[in-house]
């Protein structure tokens, strides 16, 4: 739900355009990692985006004034369990490495 009102956010159709590419699978601009250099900035640039208050995690409020801007309603419980099939380290939130993983997935 979160990389669709990512996707919506974005206005693309089919996953994250060009301009928010989320495959992380170009040749050139390798990092020690493997992450493409670019493709992990504009991941950045996009977390920033969505990180309203700026705190470095994107939150329940954030989520849930996301999707009511993308004409979507979802309860506090929906928000909570969404951010819990993300949140690797359990703290309520959606930080950035946590965002990063998220969007590159295959």
């Amino acid at each position: 739900v979160l990389v669709v009102a990512v996707a919506s956010q974005c206005s693309v159709s089919s996953g994250i355009n060009a301009e928010y590419g989320y495959h992380l699978s170009h040749p050139e601009g390798k990092t020690s990692n493997g992450a493409d250099i670019a493709q992990n900035k504009k991941l950045e640039d996009l977390f920033d985006s969505l990180d309203v208050d700026e705190s470095g995690f994107i939150d329940e409020e954030e989520i849930i004034k996301l999707t009511e801007k993308l004409g979507e309603k979802m309860s506090i419980e929906e928000v909570r369990e969404l951010i819990g099939q993300v949140d690797k380290d359990g703290d309520g939130r959606v930080n950035k490495d946590e965002f990063k993983r998220l969007m590159s997935a295959k």
